[in-house]
């Protein structure tokens, strides 16, 4: 009887465990993500411009690797322009299909900055790590904000 459970229990248990194992520790990944800002806030102050703004977008792993693969993304952030120096700041969720999420903060100068993952819930609680990044701006049909970012990331999972 207790083999037959202990069978029955491998045989329930195996799809979650499977699923918890795609996942290694730690690693290096590429992955893009296309952004489009949904909402946008403008103050203008002198030489002074600042954007409040609320973007949403799908990232995607670039060799289709299990880690940033196929996530939905929110990214909340404020863009402050002096002359034609651009700094961008904010967080971030990523959430992927399962309902697990990636937390991040970011700080940007022009086109270039870097996340720097701050945990996650599920399979990415305790993430830590960075991902720099390349902003590419996309014009965007009725003006709205959009871009094409591409990260590469070194991260660990406890």
């Amino acid at each position: 009887m207790i083999s037959r459970l202990t069978i029955l229990s491998c045989l329930l248990l195996t799809p979650l465990c499977a699923h918890a194992t795609d996942l290694p520790k730690q690693g290096t990944d590429s992955y893009t993500t296309i952004y489009v800002t949904v909402t946008a806030s403008t103050l203008k102050a002198g030489n002074r411009t600042v954007i409040v703004y609320d973007t949403y977008g799908v990232s995607q792993n670039d060799n289709g690797r299990p880690m940033f693969n196929a996530m939905g993304v929110r990214c909340q952030g404020m863009r402050e322009i002096i002359g034609t120096e651009s700094t961008n700041r904010g967080t971030c969720v990523d959430t992927d299909k399962d309902g697990d999420e990636i937390y991040t903060t970011y700080e940007a100068k022009g086109a270039v900055g870097s996340h720097i993952f701050t945990g996650g819930t599920g399979k990415y609680a305790g993430l830590t790590g960075t991902a720099d990044y390349t902003l590419e701006p996309v014009k965007g049909p009725d003006g709205r904000g959009m871009s094409i970012v591409r990260h590469k990331a070194t991260w660990k999972l406890p």
